[in-house]
């Protein structure tokens, strides 16, 4: 595919999980500032290709893919795989196309990726050796599921066997790089308490 303004060929959205330290609730349809997380976080994203994994009562817009990981619950790599192949199906890419990976209550995240995609393209541009991953760092702390990925990188995942295996271990195995991003991109929803300050960023981002 041709590359977009923001360097992305596409984004996989991971949407699943219990919501366990919100009580149970669904985070895609968690309401903050009037509107649901996962609009406000698709919102954000550049106008790719996109697919979100999480089960088939949530809902997206109509451009938007939907799908979830087989067996449901093997794990976020399994995610970003099953992601991965719903996109493949039905779009044509190279193996150097960027493809970004976010999480859906992360809602500056699009921000994070179009930063990312744009600095692994020059990269990979202008360098001999090639980076196949690069995710975002806050502080000490590497985003394993915020950065973005070549369309190489993905397929070796797929290879890789992700059922319930870590996204760090696996990445770890294929290797990454990593580039400080804003906390704000990163600054996610866990909790009640992280509700609030989630909602100012929302408010000065708009």
């Amino acid at each position: 595919m041709a590359s977009s303004s923001q360097y992305l060929n596409g984004v996989i959205m991971l949407a699943g999980g219990t919501g366990k330290r919100l009580g149970g609730r669904s985070k895609p349809d968690l309401l903050i500032a009037g509107n649901r997380l996962i609009s406000w976080t698709l919102s954000f994203l550049p106008e790719v290709p996109t697919v979100v994994v999480a089960p088939n009562n949530v809902e997206v817009p109509e451009q938007v893919f939907l799908t979830m990981e087989e067996p449901p619950g093997s794990g976020p790599a399994a995610g970003i795989v099953a992601g991965w192949r719903r996109l493949a199906n039905s779009f044509v890419f190279s193996p150097s196309d960027i493809i970004g990976v976010c999480p859906v209550d992360a809602p500056l995240a699009g921000f994070a990726l179009r930063q990312l995609g744009r600095e692994l393209k020059e990269h990979n541009e202008e360098a001999d050796e090639k980076e196949k991953i690069l995710l975002g760092q806050v502080g000490e702390v590497t985003q394993y599921v915020l950065g973005v990925f070549t369309v190489r990188a993905l397929m070796e995942m797929a290879r890789a066997n992700p059922l319930n295996r870590s996204v760090r271990g696996l990445l770890g195995e294929i290797g990454f790089a990593t580039r400080e991003i804003s906390p704000d991109y990163a600054h996610d929803v866990d909790t009640p308490a992280d509700i609030p300050p989630v909602t100012e960023l929302l408010r000065i981002s708009r």
